[in-house]
């Protein structure tokens, strides 16, 4: 009896864990850049015998959340500050925190002509922070981003995306919906035009599968209280079962 009670919540904890970040990717399902998250989920050889022993914490399970790198669809915007990679890199941003990386190209101009992200942030060039000048006599529509992320106005060449990539995407963290973080090294990305392509005028869309994740969380949900009520119908019948050992 104490066996199935604790097999029934060995299930429970995960599905929850599972619903979190379902209902999470759920949220951000038109979050601009965002990826989503799955959850990996390890049953140890030592996970029956931990439970056969009456340990309440879950040893013999490691779960483990991580991210979709996936790449989402592109949606066309014709806002000339808006940019999606096509192939694998990342945006790198300057913030108070440090640099910080993403695939949210959704950018626009500040005051002085500086190029930020939608939460302020600069956006950073090969050569520091991209800083179009005069723009208060500068329209948006003039300035042009190649497909290898040379930004130019005119004839003029005002400076060049950095985009920038990783060994191990896995050693990336999130940091908010779009930004990521990491202490791992990075590496300068070959924007080529080719295999690796900047697309001015538009934005990576989430690679979140709307029906997808909302059918995982009707039967995650549904697993969830299947194993409830099981352990409820558990627990009762052993305070019955002790009702009666003490008759």
């Amino acid at each position: 009896m104490i066996k199935g009670i604790y097999a029934s919540g060995s299930g429970m904890k995960p599905r929850m864990m599972r619903l979190e970040v379902v209902a999470n990717n759920i949220a951000n399902a038109n979050t601009t850049g965002y990826k989503k998250d799955n959850l990996f989920i390890q049953v140890m050889k030592d996970a029956g015998l931990t439970m056969a022993q009456g340990q309440s914490e879950l040893k013999g399970m490691d779960c483990k959340e991580y991210t979709d790198f996936a790449e989402g669809s592109f949606v066309e915007t014709d806002n000339p500050l808006n940019f999606a990679i096509q192939g694998r890199g990342f945006f790198v941003v300057d913030t108070p925190e440090g640099p910080r990386y993403t695939r949210n190209g959704n950018f626009s101009m500040a005051i002085d002509g500086t190029v930020v992200t939608d939460q302020g942030y600069p956006v950073m060039g090969s050569s520091g922070k991209i800083q179009i000048p005069s723009p208060q006599k500068l329209s948006e529509t003039s300035i042009v981003v190649s497909e290898r992320g040379d930004i130019s106005m005119g004839n003029v060449l005002l400076g060049k995306l950095r985009i920038v990539d990783f060994e191990d995407l896995n050693e990336l963290k999130k940091s908010g919906k779009s930004l990521f973080e990491t202490e791992a090294q990075e590496k300068s990305a070959t924007v080529d035009g080719k295999t690796l392509v900047i697309r001015q005028g538009y934005l990576e869309e989430s690679n979140v599968e709307g029906i997808h994740e909302m059918i995982q969380l009707v039967e995650l949900t549904r697993s969830f209280e299947t194993d409830q009520r099981t352990l409820q119908t558990q627990d009762s019948t052993l305070e019955k079962a002790l009702e009666v050992g003490r008759v």
